[in-house]
């Protein structure tokens, strides 16, 4: 098979302890680091850079690059080659760090990981088409300066202006408090069959089952990347109570929220390698 543009070598989940140094080191591949929270300082290049929740580095092949964290860190890392060509070219003069909407690329990156534990067939394919596409929007994004504001699984050819947008709108405003379905049309200024068929039309769903969609996509990120408890994340993201809420969840992922997040734990720091041949190689030194 022909070898592909993206080629996935290595994606993890890291958690650094205050402390904690990645001595610097550098390589023959490149490498995109997202941090989803946490202070400390990372260097690039020789270039330093405040370490903060959002900000996504691209580590090209050769860069010297180090990491001292001050507080706790979380981070997703994802180890890569790209083939000569119009995407190399374009990477080697990227922007070299971005920020950008965290939650939105994390979800990205999970999938590519979760591709890499399951490894189905085909899986170093899928890895290679799911990080080309995030490679192309770091690319877009480094060019607009400016990071995507659409809500998890919404469609981009949403009207714009129109009482579907405001409806989307006054449900990331208000995700964690009580609503109706007569709120949302209220907020959209239409009627609720108009809403409705709106919903239907162009996400292909109700509004409320839209909106519980994206309470548990909020709570599964607040269950990777926070450390509260069960029944805050209920309360957070708009459940009644945490009986509501584990059940709701079970009914979608197969399982309670408890056994979901105790897996997801599990797999930090814990390499997972997309590419057979590669070996990874760690510079963490913990005081």
């Amino acid at each position: 098979m022909k070898q592909p543009i993206v080629d996935v070598l290595w994606i993890a989940r890291f958690d650094y302890q205050a402390g904690w140094v990645l001595r610097p080191h550098k390589h023959d591949y490149y490498q995109l680091l997202l941090f989803l929270e946490g202070r400390g300082e990372f260097t690039v290049a020789d270039e330093e850079f405040a370490v903060r929740g959002g900000a996504c580095f691209l580590i090209r092949p050769g860069e010297a690059h180090s990491l001292r964290a001050r507080t706790p860190v979380k981070t997703l890392d994802v180890k890569f080659r790209v083939s000569a060509g119009a995407l190399a070219q374009a990477l080697a003069g990227a922007a070299r760090w971005l920020e950008w909407g965290q939650m939105g690329l994390a979800g990205k990156l999970e999938r590519i990981r979760m591709e890499g534990e399951r490894r189905a067939a085909w899986y170093q394919e899928m890895c290679s088409a799911l990080f080309k596409e995030v490679l192309f929007l770091y690319l877009r994004q480094q060019q607009e300066r400016t990071a995507p504001q659409h809500l998890e699984g919404t469609d981009d050819l949403i009207p714009r202006g129109g009482p579907l947008e405001r409806a989307l709108a006054y449900l990331r405003e208000h995700s964690g408090a009580q609503m109706a379905v007569s709120d949302m049309a209220r907020a959209a200024g239409c009627s609720e069959r108009t809403l409705r068929a709106q919903f239907q039309r162009v996400l292909h769903t109700a509004p409320l089952a839209y909106l519980q969609e994206q309470r548990i996509t909020r709570a599964k990120q607040l269950m990777q990347y926070s450390d509260y408890s069960l029944k805050e994340i209920a309360r957070r993201v708009g459940f009644q109570n945490v009986h509501h809420f584990t059940r709701l969840f079970s009914g979608v992922e197969g399982r309670g929220p408890a056994a979901w997040r105790r897996q997801y734990l599990e797999g930090i720091r814990k390499d997972v390698i997309i590419n057979p041949e590669f070996s990874n190689r760690s510079f963490v030194v913990a005081p």
